[in-house]
């Protein structure tokens, strides 16, 4: 079959760029080069542009979704207008399978009407029409709970988790670092892992331990009928952290139940009615659309080429892919439009990089980093297992993804080498605060799929805007949380390191590198 973004990506491409006219010498300062990058990037700045097309016109872009495709081919289309060379959709994986949700309505009608906030899991089918049943909490934590309920949940919607404590937020949702938090991201030089611990803090269920595993409470259900699923979502506020099943096979989204993302406020009521026995009826209507897909994942790629050390790579990058819950402002056009932000100033500005600047928009981040994991196999290899002639030429990547934030610094990723490079770099920048050099390794984005290969790869430290208290994969990540000023400020200096790191005369320094340790 073919797959609905292809007919989808006919549509007409809106693009924003206007080349500008090679207007300087390659003998100025670096100094001088950033007067220029700051002068086109806050005066004729297109990052907002950027943004606002990717997330309020093509909207959600789930990997494995038609919106994801339509992305992709517009952002091959920016970059072609900014005048970038080499410009591709670049595959990799295998085909599989695509998933949209077209329609979602939710209500409780009994014991009064109240409309519900919820959104479908990802890659979970479709409730097959309106369906409305009795809401019927499962309280299932082991096998012997099985008899419990056995016979009693025919085409019942099951509330399938405890409620989630409410936890008042006494601190701001946005903060911006000021001296003293910055200060905690600089030390002695010991690498310390910013990822890992915020992993470790995600792992912490709130819910009792369970005995039974997802797969055979979700088999149990199926073989009771049940005719829904209702999770209680991680946020408070109306905010939906959402999530998608693990198994995106064909057969496994096809035989999966309708499975529901409910706001914990909007949980809570129909948990407490149901836990004392007052009748809850509940109506939905979830259409999703499922198609196998006959072609594999992309990565968008297009490049600024060099001059005398054209051979040698300097690369930035960001995800395009986010989650269907909002539109992917925060996670990750403001990236996106960032990177082509940066790409378009440089040639605005008429420099002429030593070596090729090479921009990536990568594909199924959210799904472990897939799209730059592939690509850094392809064309750079490992150490561990060979490596080709690029892997010897590259010189670093940086990558953007953490919010709206302004950049405040860069994390180091235990390269201790680049230090007094990148607090030089930082100088023309002190006064947007863009001094901190981080002692920390942020192991949660695409930047990881080359450091755990021994290539340079760095994150940027930036504010913390809302990110991960309402916009990091929620109903709540949209346009509205951008902050135009510091996405200029993000293009701005995101331009600045990509072109230093294309003129001097070494390549970026490599930590030592063990292939048994990822992220090394």
């Amino acid at each position: 079959m073919t797959s609905t973004w292809l007919v989808m990506a006919s549509v007409t491409v809106v693009t924003f760029v206007t080349l500008g006219t090679p207007v300087m010498s390659q003998d100025m300062t670096y100094q001088q080069v950033v007067e220029k990058i700051r002068d086109e990037g806050f005066n004729r700045s297109r990052v907002i542009d950027y943004a606002w097309y990717l997330s309020d016109v093509i909207g959600p872009r789930l990997a494995g979704s038609a919106a994801m495709g339509v992305s992709q081919v517009w952002a091959k289309a920016e970059m072609d207008a900014i005048g970038l060379t080499d410009t591709l959709l670049e595959p990799f994986g295998e085909p599989g399978v695509n998933w949209d949700v077209e329609y979602v309505s939710l209500h409780l009608i009994e014991p009064d009407y109240q409309p519900l906030i919820g959104y479908p899991q990802a890659f979970t089918s479709g409730t097959n029409g309106t369906i409305q049943g009795r809401v019927v909490l499962a309280d299932i934590r082991s096998r012997s709970d099985f008899d419990s309920y056995r016979g009693q949940l025919n085409d019942a919607i099951v509330l399938s988790t405890p409620v989630r404590e409410y936890e008042p937020r006494f601190e701001p949702a946005a903060v911006r670092h000021d001296e003293g938090s910055l200060t905690a991201f600089t030390g002695d030089g010991v690498d310390r892992n910013i990822a890992l611990r915020r992993e470790e803090a995600w792992a912490r269920n709130p819910f009792p331990p369970s005995d039974v595993s997802a797969a055979e409470l979700e088999e149990f259900y199926r073989d009771e009928d049940v005719a829904a699923v209702l999770v209680a979502a991680k946020g408070g506020d109306g905010t939906v952290f959402g999530t998608g099943r693990r198994d995106r096979s064909i057969t496994a989204v096809r035989n999966s139940l309708p499975t529901l993302l409910i706001a914990a406020e909007h949980y809570g009521r129909m948990y407490r009615l149901a836990s004392r026995n007052v009748p809850v009826t509940m109506q939905a209507d979830v259409r999703v659309t499922l198609e196998t897909r006959d072609h594999p994942e992309y990565n968008v790629v297009g490049e600024f080429a060099g001059s005398d050390l054209a051979e040698e790579v300097v690369m930035i990058g960001a995800h395009l892919d986010s989650w269907h819950f909002g539109t992917g402002a925060t996670d990750n056009a403001s990236g996106v439009a960032s990177v082509l932000e940066a790409m378009r100033i440089l040639k605005a500005i008429g420099v002429t990089p030593r070596r090729t600047i090479r921009a990536a928009l990568w594909g199924y981040e959210e799904g472990g980093f897939r799209g730059s994991r592939a690509y850094v196999a392809q064309h750079f290899g490992s150490p561990s297992v060979g490596t080709t002639d690029d892997y010897k030429k590259f010189s670093g990547y940086f990558n953007l993804d953490n919010g709206t934030g302004q950049i405040r610094g860069v994390h180091q990723q235990g390269n201790l080498a680049v230090a007094t490079i990148f607090e030089e770099w930082m100088r023309p920048f002190h006064d947007l605060n863009v001094r901190t050099l981080s002692t920390f390794s942020n192991l949660g984005s695409d930047q990881l799929a080359f450091d755990e290969v021994g290539l340079p790869g760095f994150q940027f430290l930036q504010d913390r805007v809302e990110y991960r208290t309402r916009t990091h994969h929620t109903n709540m990540d949209v346009f509205e949380k951008l902050l135009p000023g510091d996405l200029k400020i993000n293009a701005v200096v995101l331009a600045a390191f990509a072109y230093q790191a294309a003129q001097i005369d070494q390549r970026l320094p490599r930590k030592p590198f063990n292939p048994e340790t990822p992220g090394n």
